[in-house]
């Protein structure tokens, strides 16, 4: 298990490695924060599948916030 979290780390260390010096040299600084949001994210749930965490479903978390949209742009829609 230390053996995949180390796996993990390294390769997010090695995609940091070949990205960020080229947004650094561009001076996109919002990119910058956007990639290292989603760096932690993948990070983060990598980590939780590693060591057996409940992570939680990610498409009912969706589906919960679009089910009301959807509905009611299909009360919209439909024809009466």
């Amino acid at each position: 298990m230390l053996l995949n979290v180390l796996l993990i780390l390294t390769g997010f260390a090695v995609i940091a490695a070949m990205e960020l010096p080229r947004l650094i040299k561009q001076k996109i600084y919002r990119e910058i924060v956007i990639f290292f949001v989603l760096i932690a994210l993948g990070i983060t749930l990598s980590l939780g599948q590693v060591l057996q965490l409940p992570i939680p479903n990610v498409t009912k978390g969706i589906e919960t916030v679009t089910s009301p949209i959807f509905k009611s742009m299909e009360k919209i829609l439909s024809p009466e």
